[in-house]
């Protein structure tokens, strides 16, 4: 797993440059402008990389249908 301190750098949405605020304890992208705390970025992060392992998965599973189905069928498409 990737240590989270390495990650505060850049922003989940965009991958924008994260400048951490004092004043709000919150972070600001120069990209796209987002405004959260440190505990909204880590959800956003979660958040994107669970859907890119769901759509990992679906490709193989789809993979998978395909490579199983039989000659005739696999013409047929």
């Amino acid at each position: 797993m990737t240590p989270r301190i390495h990650l505060a750098n850049f922003c989940p949405e965009c991958g924008g440059d994260l400048k951490f605020d004092p004043n709000s304890k919150n972070f600001l992208c120069k990209s796209c402008g987002i405004f959260a705390s440190r505990e909204k970025i880590d959800e956003l992060r979660d958040k994107a990389e669970n859907e890119s392992v769901n759509k990992r998965r679906q490709l193989h599973d789809d993979y998978l249908d395909w490579w199983q189905t039989s000659k005739k069928e696999k013409q047929k498409q």
